[in-house]
């Protein structure tokens, strides 16, 4: 999914990915399409040399540093009304394209996510317009490199401005609140779901031990969704007929209760499954995993793991279903900033008779059910936690399509989780966004696989 800009997009017709040739070419003479700090016209491309390079770099970072735009080649303006005037066909081809990446990533610091978009004025031509889409970046300021020096340029209406030094200044010292900040929330809504999941349960402590796993998501950039009446309805209404664990044909929540600025989801009582959907774009699950009996190495280990197939297919469902509600529901754009925790529920031996500050849960493994039925599961990793953390980002959109770019999340995400345990990565899925078949027991192995195949997920 592309970067959204309402403004511009509802000028142009539709999405930057479906907008045509005809539709760009119709805004010649279009009051409406008049320059602003979302949209720029260009004639002819950039040169390739140092002056355009340096040119295209201070176009790009303007809005980069603003609030994000489009930046059209292949129309001309009429520079005393900032109006599209004439259709001036640029080159599409791959190595123009390239040369466009390349001129930003070696003159500006730090280089802005971008997406290019081309328009052939007729099927099979390596000629029409070209659109730049550049999202509003949380990675602001981004500064021109021009030898010895650094420059700072900001969309101004129409026009591009410089940053004072107070601005750049005042730019820099928000860039590190907004990540500190992010930080703090994703804690903030690990730790509330898991609140939640707890009152939902009444208190209950399942004897067998079942570990809670949270997987939690905040966008670099926020969305907005009002939490009313009618929003709670209409999400509930959605939410309790979907199927957001993949690979299951069945709905996986059953109700729904109202927070502070959030809509809760949860399958039962106690739940198995919850999740909070924030206003925000941000959001939770907490979910028991089950857990596998392996043969122990010695008399001292507790013979039972958190199961790695239910860690990985949660992952990779909850990661989508949250980056769903995040774009969809509440506009939520940018990076995101992914959490994942396993924390112990297994009462430790004489659990009733504790001497003060002795840990309350026993330290469990990870494992993974028998390849082959009837047969005991097996001990994955070396080390056994109380409590792990693992964390990532990755680009919301990606998430949100749920295909290779989620499956690559996930396996990062998962893989700094299990390091703690001794184990460098997933067996179940790669980095490359690959399913990988034969790190999966059955049922599990049969039902990723087909969602897999179902969304052009390779499958190895």
């Amino acid at each position: 999914m592309s970067p959204r800009f309402p403004r511009v997009e509802a000028l142009l017709g539709g999405p930057l990915e479906q907008v045509t040739y005809v539709q760009l070419a119709s805004l010649v003479g279009n009051s409406d399409a008049r320059e602003d700090e979302d949209l720029e016209f260009k004639a002819p491309h950039y040169s390739a040399d140092q002056a355009g390079r340096t040119e295209l770099a201070k176009d790009v970072a303007a809005l980069a540093n603003g609030t994000g735009g489009v930046l059209i080649l292949g129309l001309a303006e009429d520079r005393s009304t900032s109006i599209p005037c004439a259709v001036t066909p640029v080159e599409l081809t791959d190595g123009k394209l390239r040369q466009i990446r390349q001129a930003l990533a070696s003159n500006l610091r730090p280089t802005p996510r971008i997406e290019l978009f081309t328009k052939p004025d007729q099927l099979g031509s390596n000629q029409g317009i070209l659109l730049i889409a550049v999202p509003r970046s949380l990675d602001a300021p981004h500064a021109i490199v021009e030898q010895t020096r650094l420059a700072y340029p900001r969309r101004n209406g129409s026009t591009t401005a410089w940053l004072t030094e107070a601005e750049i200044a005042t730019a820099y010292r928000r860039r590190f609140e907004q990540l500190a900040s992010r930080a703090d929330r994703i804690s903030r809504i690990d730790h509330d779901v898991e609140q939640a999941a707890e009152r939902l349960e009444g208190h209950v402590f399942l004897e067998e031990g079942e570990p809670w796993l949270t997987v939690s998501l905040v966008p670099d950039i926020p969305g907005d969704m009002v939490v009313d009446h009618a929003s709670v309805q209409r999400v509930s209404t959605q939410e309790l007929a979907a199927i957001p664990l993949l690979g299951r044909t069945a709905a996986t929540f059953r109700g729904s209760l109202v927070g502070a600025r959030r809509i809760v989801l949860f399958d039962d009582r106690p739940p198995q499954y919850v999740a909070e959907l924030h206003s925000d774009g941000s959001g939770a699950w907490a979910a028991r995993i089950p857990m596998v009996e392996f043969s122990p190495d010695d008399s001292s280990t507790w013979p039972y793991g958190a199961d790695t197939d239910s860690i990985v297919t949660l992952v990779l469902s909850a990661l989508r279903h949250l980056a769903q509600h995040a774009v969809t529901r509440t506009g939520a754009a940018g990076t995101a900033a992914l959490r994942v925790r396993l924390e112990s529920q297994t009462p430790v031996a004489n659990s009733m008779i504790r001497l003060p500050n002795s840990p309350r849960t026993r330290e469990i493994n990870l494992a993974r059910g028998a390849l082959v039925p009837q047969q005991m599961g097996v001990r994955v990793g070396t080390t056994a936690h109380r409590r792990a953390v693992g964390y990532a980002h990755s680009l919301l959109n990606d998430l949100a399509d749920g295909g290779v770019g989620l499956v690559q999340a996930a396996s990062l995400l998962i893989s700094d989780l299990f390091q703690h345990y001794g184990l460098a990565e997933p067996a179940q899925i790669g980095r490359d966004g690959s399913i990988i078949a034969n790190g999966w027991s059955e049922p599990e192995r049969t039902q990723i696989a087909t969602w897999a195949r179902h969304v052009s997920v390779p499958v190895t």
